[in-house]
């Protein structure tokens, strides 16, 4: 299990997987590669996404050191690097494997300026595509390394908190158990919270950087119908104080702001 952490299906690039969620092929945003084996394989540049990177600081830095002399994608059991291994729509049409998120982070790069696929995914209770949103409003806060360019996705992060995410049975990994389905919300939950937390990082909002310690029992006792009652007061709570600060600060939709300027155009 602990492997599996520090794996593909763990990682942030990879934002559409979780150790239970996403079957077949995984696709790397950072590598810009297919991961035909995303529960085997890592590299130096894993940012997991079951908790706020500052948390687990320490241990991806000893992650990346250990794989610092790898170019690339890495199979953990045997040390061995992995080819990189383009996308192909043709390839998976052919062998069945077609899947229309995969496809659409596949090519993700070709949006600009690439906030807007960012902006796309927000919304809904389909659990994979939260996922991926959550996981694509982190890696833009990550590039950008300042709250002044992402507190509109978090803003939408934070409204989605309280969601149910819904899952299809081909969602979930074969060879899980029954209660997976429920297991896998959770996945969801940690990857968006996850980019609250960072978000109070980057801003400085104590509030924020440590919000599940506001959640009280709910959280520690997986009692979701607790923990979405509560996250439906803290959302509107949270939503204030991100406008505010912003508003203080002299960063919220100022009069220069242009919805078709990108400072920071990352490639998601």
């Amino acid at each position: 299990m602990m492997d599996q952490l520090f794996s593909c299906r763990n990682c942030v690039h990879n934002s559409a997987q979780t150790l239970l969620i996403g079957r077949g092929v995984g696709f790397c945003l950072m590598h810009k590669s297919i991961l035909r084996d995303p529960h085997r394989t890592t590299c130096k540049y894993l940012s997991r996404k079951d908790m706020p990177s500052f948390a687990v600081d320490e241990g991806i830095k000893e992650h990346a050191f250990e794989f610092a002399t790898y170019s690339s994608i890495v199979d953990m059991p045997s040390m061995a690097p992995v080819e990189r291994a383009f996308y192909s729509e043709k390839h998976a049409w052919l062998t069945h494997s077609y899947d229309s998120l995969t496809q659409n982070l596949a090519h993700s790069y070709k949006t600009k300026p690439s906030w807007i696929f960012v902006e796309s995914l927000a919304g809904g209770n389909d659990g994979r595509r939260a996922l991926a949103h959550s996981c694509l409003v982190r890696r833009y806060m990550a590039n950008c390394r300042t709250w002044r360019s992402s507190y509109r996705f978090v803003l939408a992060l934070v409204q989605e908190l309280p969601l149910t995410p819904q899952f299809e049975a081909d969602d979930i990994i074969s060879d899980a158990d029954q209660d997976a389905p429920r297991e896998a919300l959770w996945d969801v939950f940690f990857a968006r919270i996850s980019g609250v937390e960072e978000y109070g990082f980057h801003s400085g909002l104590e509030e924020l950087m440590w919000a599940t310690d506001q959640l009280n029992g709910s959280l520690s006792n997986f009692d979701w119908e607790g923990l979405k009652a509560k996250l439906g007061v803290k959302a509107l709570e949270w939503t204030e104080l991100i406008i505010k600060h912003a508003q203080d600060e002299g960063a919220f939709f100022p009069d220069r702001f242009d919805d078709d300027s990108d400072d920071v155009d990352e490639v998601p």
